[in-house]
């Protein structure tokens, strides 16, 4: 089997790997610092999906009454550098632990020129894990080439962190939750050929293509957004629902095909109200909820705890890049040119 199929297909075996083996001791001492006011801000960083992966993390941890700063770490080396305080704690995100900006980050930065730095990453023998004051190993093992386990267990981990320092809930709760999801997200790859046989039906005729949400679902859009550069070598943009009514959508028309998450509660209406705005002028929608809805083409989800909601989000922005793969006839999640680490700037 492909390497890259078989890693979307292992997904739930490394999620399981997590829930049983993640480091809370690291967590519960962070939340300690945070609760006798050691840090002034946090500021949440990384590189591609790993860097997409901490966005509804970040979202619960705006919830916490400190700033919180969400940056690409090229961006925050070079020109944002100032945001970095004695007091800052950093909250970085490399899979490998060795991208060129997070190493040229703690190189840079030591303490005491920033507070506390938790790390997640899959290889707990990088520079990045050895620069950590809190290290958390996603245990996402090994990885082909495009980042597929290595994205869900770091949104995982991530969540579950998150989780834990902004809200009033116990780490039990979190992983019964988790297991929950697992066991679904596996029923789902189970039928997987199914699932992608139509989805291909409803992408069939596209030939522009946009992956549009809000809040935590942005994490799956930017991440099928770049998945589908790097796996299918096939160019479709992730954008916040809001900004493509800031002028993308003068772009629908027949063959223009938008793929909406749902989202949550905040998200679902306004995101509704859109994809009826796409057909009225002659767009196809396809809408991704955990629920049909009769008025719009659905692809159905699994309904799942809220806070994992994001894994089983991407789960159609990877079947789209076995899809289009096929499509153009390459072969899915080859790299040509770049590697599994980017170690230069």
């Amino acid at each position: 089997m492909n390497a890259y199929i078989n890693d979307i297909l292992s997904q739930s075996n490394a999620l399981f790997s997590l829930a049983d083996k993640i480091n809370v001791r690291d967590i519960i001492s962070l939340k300690k610092c945070l609760e006798n006011n050691e840090f002034d801000r946090i500021i949440v960083s990384g590189m591609g999906a790993s860097y997409y992966a901490a966005y509804p993390a970040y979202l619960m941890l705006s919830q916490l009454p400190i700033p919180v700063i969400n940056v690409n770490a090229a961006e925050l080396i070079n020109y944002l550098p100032g945001q970095i305080s004695s007091r800052s704690l950093l909250w970085l995100n490399s899979q490998s632990g060795r991208s060129a900006e997070l190493v040229h980050l703690i190189q840079e930065y030591q303490k005491p020129t920033y507070g506390g730095l938790i790390a997640f990453v899959n290889d707990i023998d990088s520079p990045l894990a050895a620069a950590a004051d809190y290290c958390i190993n996603i245990h996402a093992g090994e990885e082909s080439t495009v980042s597929v386990k290595t994205y869900t267990n770091m949104l995982a981990a991530n969540s579950i962190s998150g989780a834990l320092l902004s809200h009033d809930v116990s780490i039990s709760e979190l992983i019964s939750a988790l297991q929950v999801t697992i066991s679904k997200l596996q029923s789902f790859l189970d039928d997987s050929l199914k699932k992608q046989a139509f989805l291909a039906k409803l992408v069939e005729k596209a030939d522009t293509l946009f992956f549009l949400g809000r809040g935590a679902s942005l994490s799956a859009v930017w991440t099928g957004s770049l998945i589908n550069k790097e796996a299918a070598k096939c160019s479709f943009e992730g954008l916040n629902c809001a900004d493509f009514r800031h002028g993308p959508l003068e772009m629908v028309r027949d063959g223009v095909v938008t793929v909406i998450y749902a989202g949550d509660d905040i998200s679902r209406p306004l995101n509704r109200q859109l994809a009826f705005d796409i057909q009225k002028h002659g767009g196809n929608v396809v809408w991704v909820d955990n629920k049909p809805d009769t008025d719009l083409t659905s692809f159905i989800l699994p309904d799942v705890p809220d806070i994992f909601t994001p894994l089983m989000e991407i789960l159609p922005m990877q079947l789209i890049t076995l899809i289009m793969a096929d499509k153009i006839g390459v072969d899915p999640g080859i790299f040509k040119i770049v590697g599994k680490i980017t170690s230069i700037e």
